[in-house]
């Protein structure tokens, strides 16, 4: 009887061991495919070349019904020994309000941006609730109101 119940107990460990592990197993894919992922986004913002200020990676999104629209991008500063950039970013919306053509900047004007190298920027803009966003521009301007450069996500 002993012996019987010790087999019992030791296939029982056994059982509850093998769970563990699938269990660890299923986390660790669960990961990788989270790195995966991220991977394939951060491949995309890199720059196929060049040189200057560039606007990578922008993403928007509606907010429920409430009129607003999320926002993230990355503004990167390409080439060797680049100097701090200290300007403005400005997004412009575009899109149809009752059928008729609708565009708007951000509410109060552009906002402040200093980076050296790269600066992730991301944000909430309000709108009507009744516009339909087709398009977003983000736009960079120097201090003297030069545009550097420009990215249009279509919606």
């Amino acid at each position: 009887m002993s012996l019987s119940r010790t087999a019992d107990s030791l296939l029982r460990t056994e059982r509850a061991a093998q769970e563990r592990l699938a269990q660890q197993v299923r986390q660790r894919e669960a990961e990788r495919q989270r790195l995966h992922e991220d991977l394939g986004f951060f491949e995309r913002l890199l720059p196929a070349g060049g040189e200057g200020l560039q606007v990578r990676g922008l993403m928007a999104e509606p907010v429920g019904d409430a009129g607003q629209l999320r926002f993230q991008m990355l503004v990167m500063q390409l080439g060797k020994n680049v100097a701090e950039f200290n300007g403005r970013y400005d997004l412009l919306l575009s899109g149809l309000q009752d059928g008729k053509p609708w565009t708007a900047a951000l509410p109060g004007g552009a906002r402040p941006l200093s980076l050296q190298q790269y600066a992730r920027v991301e944000g909430l803009v309000e709108h009507p609730p009744s516009v339909v966003i087709k398009s977003v521009q983000a736009r960079v301007i120097d201090a003297k109101g030069a545009v550097r450069a420009t990215q249009t996500l279509k919606l």
